[in-house]
């Protein structure tokens, strides 16, 4: 995963704490911007695109 990393640092605290960040910002928001903002960076044409987050 990285330098650094352990397998202490993988338990239920801290993935439970992004999940509630997650859903406290809003997750159909969040599925919004990072598409988009991947395609403003990556210069992908917005003629027509879909987004599919199942």
């Amino acid at each position: 995963m990285g330098e650094g990393i352990q397998p202490e640092h993988f338990n239920h605290e801290p993935l439970g704490r992004v999940l509630h960040k997650l859903y406290d910002a809003g997750l159909t928001e969040i599925f919004i911007r990072v598409p988009l903002s991947a395609a403003d960076r990556f210069g992908v044409k917005m003629d027509s695109f879909h987004l599919d987050s199942s």
